[in-house]
């Protein structure tokens, strides 16, 4: 498999099969930009990615200014790279929901709850990804790092097309004159949205906006019934969709904390903890 600096990791080999000198070569290569791309984020999360500077970086990784660039050809494709780390981890949660035994409708809502646990468990990650969508960001990266990272976004955009997919097939969804690109559009633009008024510090409160992921839940529903997707289902009906967050939570997700504003008893709790 080809890997772009060191994104893909080598697996381990077998007693009956030693390691070559460049597979292991290989492996410490990406062991030591997982590293320092872990103290890169660290740093991102303290001072902003516009005071990042590869120094302090080579100084916290404990690697020469020279090793870094050996790594990254560019601050902003390292940038990219921590954003491709999420993206890997987002194509994994995403997988759970295709692969879910359940109606096509529940999967489909349930990449919105993926989508919305992810993001409460890794904040920082949304805020990369915001960044490397910046014009200034994308036309410094490297054209190769830049498409590596947009094919791992484009994974995760195909698996949702494909319950859409499924949901035609089965017959619980016309697309009429639609694609699925269309329809799945729709659902990420609302996803987006909510990430993006959420992570603005302090304008929920100040709109005196409750529950905004609870409301997306709700405008998921709503949506599916608008393009009349079976089964119907009331979105104003609470209990139904908390059941539905726990039904989720517990089937394919319990090896994550609870998010935030979920309305599940156990979320103070969970709260406390983090």
């Amino acid at each position: 498999m080809p890997f772009i600096y060191g994104l893909e990791f080598i697996d381990s080999s077998s007693a009956d099969h030693p390691m070559s000198t460049a597979q292991r070569r290989e492996r410490e290569f990406a062991a030591r930009e997982k590293a320092i791309l872990g103290h890169a984020r660290t740093m991102i999360r303290e001072a902003g990615f516009l005071n990042l500077q590869m120094a302090e970086l080579a100084r916290r990784s404990e690697y020469a200014t020279g090793t870094l660039y050996h790594h990254f050809r560019c601050k902003e494709d390292l940038l990219y790279m921590l954003a491709t780390e999420g993206m890997q981890e987002r194509q994994i949660m995403l997988r759970r929901v295709v692969d879910w035994d359940a109606n096509s409708r529940d999967r489909m809502a349930a990449t919105g709850y993926a989508d919305w646990l992810f993001v409460e468990a890794h904040p920082d990650h949304f805020r990369l990804e915001q960044l490397v969508r910046a014009a200034d960001i994308w036309m410094r990266a490297t054209p190769q790092v830049r498409e590596s990272t947009m094919d791992y976004g484009e994974a995760c955009a195909r698996l949702v097309f494909g319950i859409v997919g499924d949901a035609a097939r089965m017959g619980d969804l016309d697309l009429k004159d639609r694609t699925a690109q269309q329809i799945a559009f729709g659902f990420w633009t609302m996803s987006v949205g909510t990430h993006t008024m959420t992570h603005a510090e302090g304008l929920i409160e100040r709109l005196d906006v409750r529950q905004p992921y609870v409301m997306l839940a709700r405008n998921y529903q709503a949506l599916l019934n608008a393009l009349n997707w079976m089964p119907l289902q009331d979105p104003g009906d609470e209990n139904a969709l908390h059941m539905f967050f726990e039904r989720v939570h517990s089937e394919l997700f319990s090896d994550y904390p609870v998010p935030r504003w979920s309305g599940r008893k156990d979320e103070s709790e969970s709260q406390d903890d983090a």
